[in-house]
């Protein structure tokens, strides 16, 4: 079941995980540099052990990064 994760948006993927009653973590993966990440997390890697799951996610589009006007 944890195989079928990888790419589905967090918010369909978050109550699934609160169903199996094993307690989760959850990081969110951003890009380096002059982008910036927007739109919703998809999920794009699952690791499940006895007692937890971890769950990493990333935001599903990038941008350059604007700069501020003064």
């Amino acid at each position: 079941m944890i195989n079928g994760l990888l790419g589905r948006n967090w918010n369909e993927v978050k109550p699934e995980l609160e169903r199996m009653g094993k307690p989760y973590a959850f990081q969110i993966s951003r890009p380096h540099g002059k982008m910036e990440a927007w739109g919703s997390c998809r999920v794009i890697r699952v690791r499940e052990f006895d007692d937890r799951v971890e769950v990493v996610l990333a935001y599903e589009k990038f941008s350059p990064r604007q700069p501020k006007t003064p």
